[in-house]
């Protein structure tokens, strides 16, 4: 598509910017969560249809979403005040360890009973088990969602990653000895995605709290609490980065810190960073749109139907029997399924590390990595479209959107103990 002058990176981010906007707003007035339209409003822009927002400018621009990422995994750890851990503690772990599970065993059977490669089954099964984040809690945001049902979908999305690594360091071990024969090492194979679980934790602890002097002698000025706070959100996603650790949980631990250790003096802040948000998230959606590749739908399959198919029927099932086996709200138990749809960062990012890990291999196990990448990649597409609407629909059903949801935007508040 010919332009008469050229798009540069300022102008790009203005146009998406402000069709993002505008695209959500007529989201919205469908009835449909307005991230929907940001994402959609990415996907005309990018490659998929006029190329004004190209994958490598897209792809370019990482630095803003790890900032996105980093400000949602911030948010959504100061939501997990100590009070909801005492009375949603257990009730958690337990859906949390059935999702997960459930959704990594149903689609490693499917998967392997299909394609007679129980490497590949196991390895998708361990990526079927993240949710994203993102996504799921911009709609509780948007529509001022409270309640059980809202508390548990933020407990079970700030803790997803952190078993989708477990998970991911089982598989690819056993990957190993089914595809090249090497024996068999869960040390070695766990060793990583602990290390990185711990490390990613104890980054956002320790930054957490050498930031509670400082917020408490500047609480009362909201700029310079803002700049502090920001500051350490950047220090923390450039650390989590450079050593390989997860930004998610890194920012996440950060949030819960600073929200137990110091409630009163960084409630102005955190208040502050809220507001700043907005934009970035906006920029953060268009840009996912623009990353997502039609083409890669008619490449997913049967194979990638089968994914779908357990992954949903997997999450739905043991978020069911998890919320049952811990006696969880009615709401929780028939609607949380319907919140776990969203996939995105992890599990695109797990793909990769797979084609990247098997890339020097046999033939067998290059072309696994790269089936990996592409079942991941257009089943991220469909999840990233449908995951919100339903969102939507199990808040709407168990009664957690406000009646007024299009008053001022704040984040969903969980229910206290």
């Amino acid at each position: 598509m010919g332009f008469p002058f050229s798009l540069n990176l300022l102008l790009l981010l203005g146009i998406a910017a402000l069709l993002g906007l505008f695209g959500g707003k007529l989201f919205q007035r469908l009835k449909v969560p307005r991230v929907v339209g940001y994402i959609v409003v990415g996907l005309v822009l990018g490659d998929s249809f006029l190329g004004v927002l190209p994958l490598e400018r897209a792809t370019a621009l990482a630095p803003l979403t790890d900032l996105a990422l980093a400000l949602i995994g911030l948010l959504v750890g100061s939501e997990l005040r100590a009070s909801v851990f005492r009375r949603f503690g257990r009730q958690l772990i337990v859906i949390l360890l059935l999702e997960g599970l459930l959704a990594c065993a149903l689609v490693a059977l499917l998967v392997t009973w299909y394609t007679g490669e129980p490497a590949l089954g196991i390895v998708l099964g361990a990526l079927a088990s993240a949710t994203a984040p993102a996504a799921t809690v911009d709609v509780l945001w948007e529509y001022r969602a409270r309640g059980p049902l809202t508390t548990t979908i933020l407990g079970i999305v700030a803790l997803d990653d952190g078993l989708a690594l477990v998970l991911y360091g089982f598989a690819i071990a056993f990957a190993r000895v089914l595809l090249e024969g090497e024996a068999l090492s869960l040390g070695e194979g766990l060793g990583r995605p602990l290390l990185e679980i711990l490390g990613s934790l104890g980054l956002g602890v320790a930054v957490g709290l050498a930031l509670l002097v400082p917020l408490r002698r500047l609480y009362a000025n909201k700029e310079d609490a803002l700049v502090l706070l920001l500051g350490a959100v950047l220090l923390v996603a450039g650390l989590a980065r450079g050593w390989g650790l997860s930004l998610i949980l890194s920012e996440m631990a950060l949030g819960v810190t600073l929200v137990n250790a110091a409630p009163h003096s960084s409630r102005p802040a955190l208040e502050v960073v809220k507001g700043f948000t907005p934009p970035i998230y906006v920029l953060f959606f268009v840009l996912v749109g623009a990353r997502l590749q039609v083409g890669l739908l008619p490449q997913m399959g049967l194979l990638g139907l089968l994914y779908v198919l357990g992954r949903t029927g997997g999450k739905m099932a043991g978020a069911w029997l998890g919320a049952t086996l811990s006696r969880a709200p009615e709401a929780v138990r028939r609607y949380l399924g319907f919140a776990l749809f969203s996939q995105a960062g992890v599990a695109v990012g797990l793909a990769l590390d797979v084609a990247q890990r098997f890339a020097q291999a046999g033939p067998a196990a290059q072309e696994m990595g790269a089936l990996v990448v592409n079942v991941i990649g257009a089943t991220t597409f469909l999840v990233q479209i449908i995951g919100p609407p339903f969102v939507k629909f199990a808040l709407s059903r168990a009664g957690e959107i406000p009646a007024r949801p299009d008053r001022p935007r704040s984040p969903a508040k969980p229910v206290e103990g």
